[in-house]
Parts: structure tokens; C-alpha cells; sequence
């Protein structure tokens, strides 16, 4: 039993870095957490870790051992989770990652509604638009618009929606002219920092409007000149009349009703985006995430 305990702690030296956030994750005094490290080093008979005042990095033989150690954390998990399965009670924590534009409308409704239902559940949910790392992010489930083009997680589809290219009213009456015109480049358009530069969206003609099936799509060229770092903060930016910008049409219809925002062109209409759960759990995911998936799942309104 010390040796499966000094290979749990070793593993969570390796893990945080250093012997001090180690003890930090496993609420332990540095001198415990340092002790056990040595123990298992006199009893093993080799040095498993270089350690200096800056840094610590493993030995071959430190190496080899950390991956027994991993498969052996792995091993416990699986188990634990099996057994808490079985019992069908909803429990523990879970690491989310969705982006900004579905956490008011989908994640954050769906998480109450599922820790309503089973308070035992703890979430921690991160608010990312970028692509995240499940592991090296250490988060359990991503939320995410868009398959990953190749990938050896499980993707699973939840919903979809559109985006509808929108803008104050008040910066459509002013650039009206130019909207008349198609000159499209010549608006102001906001978008999030990592869009740089032209900005392309494909609208097809609305058939059930009885509009003529003959339309020809329209391209729509604009030149990115606003910039924020979510979401969220395009939304204000349009709903302020700082330009146009392309929002989840869930989004959209709340500031419409209110009279903040107006499709560019109403009588045409973007692609389906489709989104997608993502983990790396296998076939067969802990419980938790099952029911996490079918609660965001849940509140996607599928037309």
C-alpha cells in the first residue's frame, strides 16, 4: 500500500512541475510530498528525478517509471468510475470548455438544469472560442462548433443554428446607400482578434419566403476593422453601432426583439453550423459526461 501511495504522489510531482504545487493539489505539506519521494527513490535503488531550484526533469529510469505510474492513475480511475456508474448516481466533478457564443443561451441553462438535478455534481466550466487541448487544458468535455477535420476523439453531434450578418439599426440607416450598392467592403466589420484582414460569407436565397428559386447565392466580401477577443463582446459592439458583424441567430433574436440589431439581408440566410461534444473517454464515457452531453443536447432547439 506505501509503494501504490508513493507512485500516486510521484505522479503528481511529474504532473504539477514541482514538488510544491504537488503538495498544493494534494493539500500536503512540501516536507510530506518531498519524503515520500525519497522513500520511494531508496526503495526503488535509482534517482527518478533531476531536481534543481528552477526546475526538475526526470531520468531515464524516472521515465520509464512514470508511465507505469500513469497506467496505474488510469487503471484507479477506471475502476472508480465503473463502480460509481453502476449505482447510477450522478456525482463529482466535470471540466467543461464551450465558446462565449452558447454559454448564455445553451451551456449555462443546461449546467443549472443538470446540477439542479443532481447536486453531488460539481462543474468547472472554461470560456474558450480557440481550440482547446483536452489534455494538456485538463478539461473532460469541449463544446465546440465544427467537426475537428482528423481526429482520434470522440465527436459526437448535438445541435446546430445559423449565424445571421446583422447591425444596429441606426448603422444601417446611415450606410444604407452602400448596402443598396453590395458594397459590402465598404462597411465597418467586427469580428474576434484571430480573423484578421477579408472576411468572406456565402448567403443563400430564403425559398420558403417565396423568393425565386433562381436567386443566385450571394458572396458577401467585407474587410475586418473592428476587433475583440469574444463573442459576446461582438454582440455589444454591433448592438453599440460600431458595424456589422456575424452572430448566432439564438443570439440575434433576443437583441432583434428588443430592437438592438437587423439582418443585413433579410431575405437571404447563412449555412448550418453544426455543433459537436468532443472527449477522449472512448466509446463508453463516464456517466457524468453521458448525461452532461444529453443536458446541452437538450437545449438546442433543432429546426
Amino acid at each position: 500500500m506505501d509503494h501504490l501511495r508513493h507512485m500516486a504522489i510521484f505522479k503528481q510531482i511529474v504532473d504539477a512541475g514541482s514538488i510544491s504545487a504537488a503538495a498544493d493539489n494534494l493539500v500536503l505539506s512540501k516536507s510530506v510530498v518531498s519524503h515520500h519521494l525519497k522513500s520511494l527513490e531508496v526503495a526503488i535503488g535509482v534517482q527518478l528525478l533531476h531536481r534543481t531550484t528552477r526546475k526538475q526533469q526526470l531520468t531515464p529510469a524516472g521515465a520509464d517509471f512514470y508511465k507505469r505510474c500513469k497506467q496505474m492513475a488510469d487503471i484507479s480511475q477506471v475502476a472508480w468510475r465503473e463502480a460509481r456508474d453502476t449505482g447510477g448516481i450522478l456525482a463529482g466533478a466535470i471540466r467543461i470548455s464551450a465558446p462565449h457564443a452558447l454559454i448564455g443561451s445553451i451551456i449555462a441553462p443546461a449546467i443549472s438544469q443538470l446540477c439542479n438535478e443532481n447536486p453531488l455534481v460539481r462543474p468547472t466550466i472554461t470560456v474558450a472560442d480557440q481550440r482547446v487541448d483536452l489534455l494538456s487544458d485538463d478539461v473532460d468535455l469541449v463544446i465546440r462548433v465544427g467537426k475537428l477535420p482528423s481526429s482520434n476523439l470522440i465527436q459526437r453531434q448535438i445541435g446546430h443554428f445559423r449565424d445571421v450578418i446583422c447591425a444596429s439599426p441606426s448603422y444601417i440607416l446611415r450606410h444604407q446607400t452602400n448596402i443598396d450598392a453590395q458594397q459590402w467592403q465598404s462597411l465597418d466589420y467586427i469580428t474576434n482578434s484571430w480573423q484578421k484582414g477579408a472576411i468572406s460569407h456565402q448567403v443563400a436565397p430564403l425559398i420558403d419566403k417565396k423568393l425565386s428559386s433562381a436567386v443566385a447565392l450571394k458572396q458577401l466580401d467585407f474587410m475586418a476593422n473592428r476587433f475583440t477577443d469574444n463573442s459576446s463582446a461582438v454582440c455589444a459592439l454591433a448592438k453599440a453601432g460600431l458595424g456589422v458583424s456575424l452572430l448566432p441567430e439564438f443570439i440575434f433574436k433576443q437583441a432583434e426583439r428588443q430592437g438592438q440589431l437587423t439582418m443585413l439581408l433579410p431575405n437571404y440566410q447563412c449555412p448550418i453550423n453544426t455543433v459537436y461534444a468532443v472527449h477522449d473517454f472512448g466509446r463508453q464515457p463516464p456517466l457524468l459526461v453521458t448525461h452532461t452531453i444529453e443536458a446541452v443536447m437538450a437545449h438546442f432547439v433543432l429546426d
